[in-house]
């Protein structure tokens, strides 16, 4: 979708560089992601392959959890091998219940986004005054964590609605991860001020797991090997959830792709979702 049907967008195209001349700009997300009370993933292996009508499913509720106990520890702990910051994606009720994860990942300099108050509140299916409440919940609970507010957001299943870039932007966000309609990132007004739209991966660790681990490594290492090839600038978006990716068969794979990210470093600016942000905003002359 576009950031918005009725903005106006400042195109980039060839006038977006990378600093010091690299090829690739490579975004990292983690998502670190909880479902309310009675909520559960409904691609999780039991829930997707035999389905229990009216039965609450406590194997994918567990399936679920997996990320804050377990996987995202592995992901922190890859990613501190490499030395490589990602944004991580939090869904609020995440961090209530398990701040331990959240404010490590802060304090090892990761970018914390919000990432609803709970996968099961999606946008898209929230009337105006819904939403914009969801959008100050889950952006007072990781400020009251950390002590400091995300400026970046990212909607369950990339389903915003078209108010959603003017809640953002009065909110106090400067990006929104929802988009798949350019190559490129992009600024879209909104009634409060410019927004960066930056692309969603389109193979994730989530949509790739019939494929299985091997195929999500192919894919991005192949799809990096293309991008060097080009004269630039191009995007490589890099998504894991943890409690998908960070299970050990994916994320032998994910760590793959990073040392291949290591070695061509000299070609590859490894960067925050924020930190793309602000460069799109500085090159479109919207910030000093």
């Amino acid at each position: 979708m576009t950031c918005s049907a009725a903005a106006t967008v400042t195109p980039m195209g060839s006038a977006l560089t990378w600093p010091d001349g690299k090829k690739v700009a490579a975004k990292i997300c983690v998502a670190l992601e909880s479902w309310s009370d009675g909520h559960w993933p409904g691609y999780a292996p039991m829930a997707a392959a035999w389905p229990l009508p009216g039965v609450e499913c406590l194997h994918s509720i567990s399936w679920a959890e997996y990320g804050a106990t377990t996987g995202v520890w592995r992901l922190l702990e890859i990613l501190d091998r490499y030395d490589m910051r990602a944004t991580f994606g939090v869904s609020g009720r995440l961090a209530e219940r398990h701040p331990e994860p959240v404010l490590t990942a802060h304090a090892a300099g990761h970018e914390l986004a919000a990432h609803s108050y709970a996968q099961d509140l999606v946008p898209g299916q929230l009337g105006p005054d819904a939403e914009r409440e969801n959008i100050l919940r889950c952006t007072d609970i990781l400020r009251r964590l950390t002590g400091s507010r995300p400026v970046g957001w990212l909607s369950p299943r990339a389903t915003p609605t078209r108010n959603t870039p003017d809640l953002l932007t009065a909110a106090g966000y400067r990006w929104s991860g929802d988009h798949g309609d350019r190559d490129l990132p992009y600024v879209t007004s909104t009634a409060a001020g410019p927004l960066v739209c930056l692309q969603h991966s389109d193979f994730t660790d989530v949509r790739g797991a019939l494929a299985g681990p091997r195929a999500y490594r192919d894919i991005h290492l192949d799809l990096l090997d293309y991008l060097l090839r080009q004269p630039g600038p191009g995007i490589l978006n890099l998504t894991v959830h943890a409690h998908v990716g960070g299970r050990p068969p994916f994320a032998d794979q994910f760590e793959q792709v990073l040392r291949q990210l290591a070695d061509v470093r000299e070609d590859v600016w490894i960067v925050t979702h924020q930190e793309l942000a602000d460069h799109v905003l500085h090159a479109a002359k919207l910030v000093s």
